[in-house]
């Protein structure tokens, strides 16, 4: 039976800065694409929760979203849980910090 897919107000907030900093720079047919990218992403995590590589712990997870952005994710009894998206162009920093909230949220 395939888990349900929670989003973290966090995870809401860096999808929302990702799909302004498109429409803002880019067209809409980018950020069409990127949120094609995360939907798919999304629904091939529901079948195989650990097809992507582990992010530091055996419940977290993180899957690359073309082309910039790695959407870390954790895996719960009942749930497969968004923690946040991540924009790889930024300082390493800035994921250590997304990272280690996790299970807080």
């Amino acid at each position: 039976m395939a888990k349900a897919v929670r989003w973290t107000p966090k995870a809401i907030d860096t999808y929302i800065n990702v799909l302004r900093y498109l429409r803002d720079k880019w067209t809409t047919r980018e950020e069409q694409r990127f949120v094609n990218e995360v939907e798919k992403t999304i629904r091939y995590i529901v079948l195989f929760p650990k097809g992507f590589r582990s992010a530091g712990h055996a419940r977290l997870r993180e899957a690359p979203i073309k082309p910039y952005n790695i959407l870390l994710y954790r895996i719960d009894r009942s749930a497969i849980v968004v923690i946040g998206l991540f924009d790889m162009r930024r300082h390493p920093k800035h994921l250590k910090q997304l990272k280690s909230g996790w299970k807080k949220a």
